[in-house]
C-alpha cells in the first residue's frame, strides 16, 4: 500500500485523538489537537481507486483507509463516503473505524451528522474492542457526565485504567493527575 494511506491511518487517529477534547464542544486541552491535522501527502486518484476495489472486496482495512480518505479529502472531501465505507468497516470489528464514525457523529465537523446515539453505540463498540484511545476518550465522558452518560468516575477510572495498561499516556496521565 502507498506511503500517503498510512498517512491516512495516522491522521484518521488523530482526528479521533481530538475526542478527547470532549463531545460537548469544550476547547480543546493542551495534549490534543486544537485543528484537524493535516495529511502531509495527497491521495491520487488511482490510489483511491485501488482502496476502493480493495474495499469493495471487504478488505476492512481498506474500507477504513478508503473512509479516511474521504473525510481528510483526499483527494476530495465527501462525509457521506467517509461514513459509508467507516461503517462497513466498523460493523464488522474495525476498532478504528468504529472510533472515526464515534468523532464523525459528535457534530464538530460537520452538524448534520451528529448523532449521540450513535456516537455512543461506536465508541463503546471501540472500546470494549480494546482501543485504548476510545477507552480514554470514553473515560473523559464518564468522568464529566458528558455526551448522553451519567457521570461515574469509578467507570472512568477502569477505562482509564485499561487504556494505561496498554500505554496510553493520555489515561496514565488521567490515573495521575
Amino acid at each position: 500500500m502507498p506511503s500517503s494511506i498510512s498517512l491516512l491511518h495516522a491522521t484518521t487517529a488523530l482526528l479521533a485523538f481530538a475526542l478527547l477534547a470532549g463531545c460537548a464542544g469544550r476547547e480543546p486541552d493542551s495534549s490534543t489537537p486544537a485543528k484537524q491535522p493535516q495529511i502531509e501527502q495527497p491521495v491520487t486518484l488511482d490510489e483511491q481507486d485501488q482502496l476502493r476495489q480493495q474495499a469493495q472486496r471487504g478488505d476492512l482495512e481498506s474500507q477504513f483507509q478508503l473512509g479516511s480518505s474521504y473525510f481528510v479529502g483526499q483527494p476530495e472531501k465527501n462525509l457521506k463516503q467517509a461514513e459509508y465505507w467507516w461503517k462497513q468497516a466498523a460493523d464488522k470489528g474495525h476498532a478504528m473505524a468504529a472510533v472515526s464514525l464515534a468523532y464523525l457523529y459528535t457534530g464538530r465537523d460537520a452538524p448534520e451528522f451528529a448523532n449521540q446515539r450513535d456516537m455512543l453505540r461506536y465508541l463503546n463498540q471501540s472500546a470494549a474492542a480494546g482501543n485504548p484511545m476510545a477507552q480514554h476518550i470514553l473515560g473523559n465522558l464518564y468522568r464529566r457526565g458528558e455526551g448522553g452518560v451519567a457521570r461515574d468516575p469509578d467507570q472512568a477510572q477502569r477505562l482509564y485504567q485499561s487504556a494505561c495498561k496498554q500505554n496510553y499516556e493520555p489515561s496514565c496521565s488521567a490515573l495521575n493527575p
